[in-house]
Parts: C-alpha cells; structure tokens; sequence
C-alpha cells in the first residue's frame, strides 16, 4: 500500500513544478541581481580607469619631457637645440683660437626687413696666422640671408672684434650662420667650415 503524498522521482512536486526546472528568476544563468550589480560596476570602473591612464599620461609627460617628437622635420631650431651658442660661448671649439661670440642683437622696426647684429671677438691664440669669417645666415623657416664679414688675416697674438650686419625679413628668427677659419699652416691652408646654431635672439624693439 503505497502512500498518496508521495511524488515519485522525475515528477512534478506538489506544486506543478518539475524538480530540474530552475528557480524563479533565473534562465540558468546568471540571476537578474548579479547582472545588475556587473552592470553598475562597469559603469563606475571604466570612467575611474580612463581618469586614471589620463592622470599618469599627464605625469609622464610632465616629468619625462614628452617623449620623441617623431613629427619633426629636421630643421634645427634655436629654442631646442642645446647645443646652439649664445653670448659668451666660443663659436669654434674645434679650432684652438678663440672666436667668442659677444653680442647678439635683433632690432625691430616698422619696415619689412630688421637689423641683425652679431658681434665676435677673435683672438689669434695659435702659432700661424688665422682668419675667422662670418658667413650667410639662415632662418628658421628656411630662407637665407648672404652676407661675408672677415678679420682679415691675424698674426699670432694679434686679437680683432668683428660685427655682422645683416638685414633679415621682419618677424623671422635666426636660427644659424655659416663660419669659416682658415688656418695657415707651413704646408698650407685648413679650412674649417661649421654651420652654427644660435641660441634665441631677443627682439628689441626700435
């Protein structure tokens, strides 16, 4: 005599529910609330990581100087050329004369071209005879301004102070000037020609 109550195995219990069905609200998955809760952490987690890579790429940049620059176009500039020369700085260290370079000044004015001034003081320190020449000058945007100012040959001891006059267009920068040392020897004349970098110019105004 079996007892009436009992569901057998594999049925449905007493309230019509088969024993593998899942639980209310869930497909099997998983439930609606940790769904939710995913959701609602993904959406505070992504903005809080993009604050984030952005403050340390702040910092990076700060404190690391901003990477390569990979964008140049190879022209070398005077504001970030550590090796351009500003007053006071020997013009041609590879010479064992002395070519100082003593004042450097850019005039504005109201016409089209402004005056450039570069003054160097050149003391034959050698045991020949030497010449120092100051060449053309070339802008940051690429145009050149020719020109030739010279010591004329110097004896050993013998000191000079030259001053190159040129006449750039308005508003453009000095960026380098073409020099030239020509060093006379027993067995001939060496030449040494540079291109050199100028530090930042200071426009004056009249």
């Amino acid at each position: 005599m079996s007892d009436d109550s009992t569901t057998p195995d594999g049925g449905p219990d007493d309230r019509g529910r088969d024993p593998a069905d899942p639980p209310d609200g869930s497909d099997g998955g998983l439930s609606k609330r940790t769904l939710i809760r995913l959701l609602v952490g993904f959406s505070i987690g992504v903005p809080l990581l993009v604050e984030g890579v952005t403050f340390f790429g702040l910092l990076s940049d700060q404190f690391g100087g901003g990477g390569d620059d990979g964008g140049s176009d190879g022209t070398s500039t005077a504001a970030d050329d550590g090796n351009a020369v500003g007053v006071g700085d020997d013009m041609l260290p590879e010479t064992d004369r002395s070519e100082t370079l003593a004042s450097a000044i850019l005039r504005e004015t109201g016409e089209d071209r402004w005056p450039l001034s570069l003054t160097v003081e050149v003391t034959n320190t050698g045991s020949t005879d030497y010449e120092f020449q100051l060449l053309d000058v070339h802008l940051a945007d690429g145009r050149r301004v020719d020109g030739r100012t010279s010591t004329d040959r110097l004896a050993p001891d013998e000191d000079r102070t030259v001053t190159a006059e040129r006449s750039i267009p308005a508003g453009s920068t000095p960026d380098s000037i073409a020099v030239v040392a020509l060093i006379y020897r027993e067995e001939g004349v060496e030449t040494v020609e540079r291109r050199v970098d100028l530090a930042k110019i200071p426009v004056r105004g009249g």
